[in-house]
């Protein structure tokens, strides 16, 4: 399960980002998960919600988790491609396969709220 050990990452971002903005509480946390990760988000749920938090500053935190989809850019003719209707690994308008990923293969913290 590699998601206790991207929870653990996440962590200590957040603890990074609280410290440099002197929160001593932590009200909400949003950490996006995009499709393409390869991160199972109801185990990073678990692990954050059952393993992580519990007894921090934190503990009471609301945990949102955002779904981002996954988006490329074909770099030959800079088209946006949807990439829900790729059928090959080719850009559907000039089909050159120098395509690059824009968003939704990683995993986040956009954001913390706090006291």
């Amino acid at each position: 399960m590699h998601e206790h050990g991207i929870g653990r990452e996440l962590w200590k971002v957040i603890e990074e980002q609280a410290k440099q903005n002197n929160l001593m509480k932590i009200t909400k946390i949003s950490i996006v998960v995009g499709k393409a990760s390869g991160i199972e988000k109801e185990l990073l749920v678990h692990t954050m919600k059952d393993h992580i938090i519990p007894g921090t500053f934190a503990s009471y935190a609301e945990l949102e988790f955002i779904n981002e989809d996954l988006t490329a850019q074909c770099n030959a003719c800079k088209k946006n491609i949807d990439v829900s209707k790729m059928e090959t690994m080719f850009c559907p308008e000039c089909g050159s396969s120098d395509i690059v990923i824009l968003s939704g293969n990683d995993c986040f913290v956009k954001s913390i709220e706090g006291e």
